[in-house]
């Protein structure tokens, strides 16, 4: 959490020093972004099992991880997309006994539209709205027999994503950026890069 605080911190600096020394645009249309990213909270830790009725071996959790491409359209409008994917996985033993092998993996793929405001030489602030699929993919084996294996889990095959997002260039073309929003991940952070 106390990094969190810092990462916040450091991007109200950011933000109040962008401000201040405006006398350029940090992006312009026809720039491209990338934004590799890591994020949090991972949500798949729903999947593993009580303590209580379970004895859990072994658990491990990736994401959600995923990276964004946008192509500015013009000064504040891009388009882009975003790829998000988040894991789990675990084994267990049951209080009867039963071994249990469970993988989940969630991808989605969204296309997106962002609006930029607040641009300056550094500094580019925008909020966004992303549409596209929505995958959950089941490995899940008790005492070595295939319970469900490769089925689709997800209710809606749609997602959706709203977002408000900060990106700061130390350089022309190399920055950070961090996402907070609604249908991924709560809060991302990662390098940007900019042509």
């Amino acid at each position: 959490m106390r990094r969190i605080t810092y990462l916040f911190t450091a991007i109200a600096l950011c933000f109040a020093f962008g401000m201040s020394n405006a006398s350029a645009q940090a992006l312009e249309k026809g720039n491209v972004i990338i934004d590799p990213y890591y994020g949090g909270p991972n949500f798949g830790d729903s999947w593993i099992p009580n303590p209580d009725s379970s004895t859990v071996h072994s658990s491990k959790q990736l994401g959600p991880f995923g990276g964004r491409v946008e192509y500015m359209l013009g000064d504040q409008f891009g388009i882009g997309v975003d790829y998000i994917q988040n894991s789990v996985e675990y084994s267990s033993t049951d209080k009867f006994g039963n071994d249990t092998d469970f993988k989940m993996v969630r991808q989605r793929i969204h296309l997106r539209f962002n609006y930029h405001f607040g641009n300056t030489d550094h500094l580019d602030l925008y909020a966004g709205l992303g549409v596209g699929t929505n995958t959950r993919t089941f490995d899940w084996k008790v005492n070595d027999t295939e319970f469900l294996g490769g089925d689709r889990g997800s209710l809606l095959k749609v997602s959706a994503r709203l977002c408000f997002g900060v990106r700061y260039y130390f350089t022309e073309n190399i920055g950070i950026m961090t996402e907070i929003g609604l249908g991924g991940p709560v809060i991302s952070v990662g390098p940007s890069i900019k042509f």
